[in-house]
């Protein structure tokens, strides 16, 4: 049934939006394949119709320093503040999350950010977030089964103590006169809460940049390749891998 509703989606998915922020012929279209009974690629995104699993490769860009504000961003993103790159665009990203039907909403993510003259009028509440989603990691030696958490990869430099593993949440990004953000800045994952960034975290000290490093003991050297794996809660990670 999953499959039939992503098969039934690609076929009346509007084509994407050029980088002149028009449709029509000239307007690029997604090119998805399909690579198994379940499984698509869109671009450099790989994803399951039938477990919603999606995977995105990545490269080790940084393993020490901070502050970090991004776990992930697009290898042409603010790389100077991210563990992690990818060549994978955030519009394909985001792309699979709508076929895969994750709902996105800021919800009340970004209330910290407000002051407090502003809450009551834009700020959200929690039933207005988008969907929560495990993160994990997955190097290209690790068994394809048993990916291990993100979280762990980012220092919480306040308590001297890797982060806590919890999910994320798809707040989605903005679209400013055509321009879907995300794709322009390359933001995907946020440790820092950012939005124009696709997922963004709920954790005590989320608007503190200078809270969070990069745990060089969790990361390995720079270059090492591997997948960022994206999830329903409880569906993604090794738990065994985070329990003492």
């Amino acid at each position: 049934y999953a499959t039939a509703v992503v098969l039934l989606n690609l076929a009346v998915f509007p084509p994407l939006q050029g980088q002149d922020g028009e449709r029509g012929e000239q307007a690029e279209k997604p090119a998805i394949k399909r690579i198994g009974d379940t499984r698509f690629r869109l671009g450099d995104v790989e994803f399951d119709a039938q477990t919603r699993r999606i995977d995105i490769p990545v490269i080790v860009n940084m393993r020490e320093g901070g502050p970090m504000e991004y776990i992930l961003v697009h290898e042409n993103g603010k790389t100077h503040e991210s563990i992690l790159t990818t060549t994978a665009r955030p519009l394909h990203v985001q792309i699979v999350l709508e076929l895969l039907r994750y709902a996105s909403g800021h919800g009340d993510v970004f209330n910290r950010l407000l002051p407090d003259e502003l809450l009551e009028a834009e700020g959200g509440d929690e039933q207005g977030r988008g969907d929560a989603v495990d993160v994990a990691v997955q190097w290209e030696e690790q068994d394809d089964e048993h990916p291990i958490a993100a979280a762990p990869l980012v220092i919480d430099r306040q308590r001297a103590e890797p982060m806590s593993v919890e999910p994320w949440i798809l707040t989605g990004s903005l679209s400013e006169n055509g321009v879907f953000l995300a794709e322009a800045e390359g933001s995907i994952i946020a440790v820092y809460l950012d939005r124009f960034a696709l997922f963004n975290m709920t954790r005590e000290g989320a608007e503190i940049d200078e809270r969070w490093g990069a745990n060089g003991a969790a990361i390995p050297p720079v270059g090492t390749r591997g997948k960022i794996v994206i999830g329903p809660r409880d569906a993604v990670i090794d738990t065994s891998s985070t329990e003492d």
